[in-house]
């Protein structure tokens, strides 16, 4: 394995660079003196305002680990690939404890008070409107989501099929999910890739779906495991494979 991890001005900022650079040094040392099981990494420097990556030829043998901007312009660069959102799949809208739906902008006349995250692009329009607000909505595919009451936020880690980690990142650390639960929704999710985050709200209600990443530019709340590096890996070249 290869990665290409992103510098901010000279320094690793990020804590998915860290971790993986924790858990490369821990499966090298493993490793021991056989080379054929190391993992390599080169760096990449560049500045929070970059969005012009010149990646060379030689990088394109990695896989890159930095921000969604520095990823997503790796796969426009070599593969000519633009990841899109994932949000709620709909194998797992009967998890959501919510009304939710996918729509253009033209439903938001009708959509109430809502969540709306766009499905078209990553960090594009997403927010809490309601249809008597004044805005005027891209043109472009989103998801509404009702609006309910958060008391906890947990961020699970799936890797083939299985659940491999659960950190809390909002609310009441204390209100734990109900694991069984996760379990059903990892196995509902029959399109899912090869590794993912499943973010999972809690209320008086119960668990939910919030909504789900694909496996890059994810904050990990303190997940470490020796698998890590081959979720980045794996995620990457079962995308490339599936898209190109």
């Amino acid at each position: 394995m290869k990665f290409l991890i992103q510098k901010i001005n000279g320094k690793i900022v990020h804590d998915f660079s860290f971790t993986l650079l924790q858990t490369i040094e821990f499966k090298n040392w493993l490793a021991g003196g056989g080379k054929s099981d190391r993992v390599l990494v080169k760096y990449f420097d560049s500045t929070p305002e970059a969005t012009d990556f010149r990646f060379k030829l030689v990088h394109r043998n990695y896989v890159p680990v930095g921000t969604v901007e520095f990823v997503t312009k790796f796969l426009e660069c070599f593969y000519g690939l633009t990841p899109k959102p994932i949000n709620v799949p709909e194998e797992l809208f009967l998890f959501t404890r919510r009304h939710i739906f996918n729509g253009t902008e033209a439903y938001f006349p009708h959509c109430g008070k809502s969540f709306i995250k766009s499905n078209d692009k990553i960090k594009g329009t997403c927010g809490i409107f309601n249809q008597s607000e004044t805005i005027n909505l891209p043109a472009g595919n989103y998801q509404f989501s009702e609006v309910i009451s958060i008391d906890s936020e947990w961020r699970a880690f799936v890797y083939e099929g299985k659940l491999v980690g659960l950190q809390n990142y909002a609310g009441e650390f204390t209100l734990f999910p109900i694991v069984r639960g996760i379990h059903e929704m990892i196995r509902a999710y029959d399109s899912a890739p090869v590794a993912y985050t499943l973010d999972i709200g809690v209320n008086g209600n119960g668990i939910f779906v919030i909504e789900v990443h694909d496996f890059f530019s994810c904050g990990l709340y303190g997940f470490n495991d020796v698998k890590y590096p081959n979720m980045l890996y794996k995620w990457f070249i079962e995308y490339v494979r599936k898209n190109k």
